[in-house]
């Protein structure tokens, strides 16, 4: 999903892909479609907690038949980083927040020196999981690839 990932981030997500990652998060937190655009962030503007972001991410499996695990999303954000490069000390350092920034242009304002790990999640924006929805999609074998 890495490779993927960083495609999809640095273009346009799908009209219908985003539209149904808005709907998806419009019902996992009781808001209405109209309250929820892509570049809200979940945590800040929509008020999403820790048990949300389960349930977004569980309806998006069942809704697009992917599969998006929370060691995907981590190893997505280092990339071929070793944890000890990725964020000595418990801190993001200058290299992991260009790769989060490369992830997550829409969060790039927020991507600030003393970034700890545990705070990337509070960067996601619903672009966010539209992205990472594209990239698992675009990372799947075609039936045609899947036949022997």
């Amino acid at each position: 999903m890495n490779d993927a990932l960083v495609a999809v981030a640095a273009g346009q997500v799908d009209a219908d892909l985003a539209l149904g990652v808005r709907e998806v998060i419009a019902k996992a937190l009781g808001q209405s479609l109209d309250a929820v655009e892509l570049q809200h962030n979940l945590v800040d503007e929509l008020g999403a907690e820790s048990l949300d972001f389960l349930d977004i991410v569980f309806e998006l499996e069942d809704r697009f038949d992917v599969e998006i695990t929370r060691g995907a999303l981590e190893q997505a954000a280092r990339g071929g980083m070793r944890d000890e490069e990725f964020a000595p000390d418990g801190v993001v350092s200058d290299a992991g927040l260009e790769r989060l920034r490369s992830l997550l242009p829409e969060a790039t304002q927020r991507i600030e020196a003393g970034l700890r790990p545990r705070e990337i999640p509070r960067l996601f924006s619903v672009l966010t999981f539209a992205r990472v929805v594209a990239a698992q999609l675009a990372s799947k074998p075609t039936s045609a690839e899947r036949a022997p």
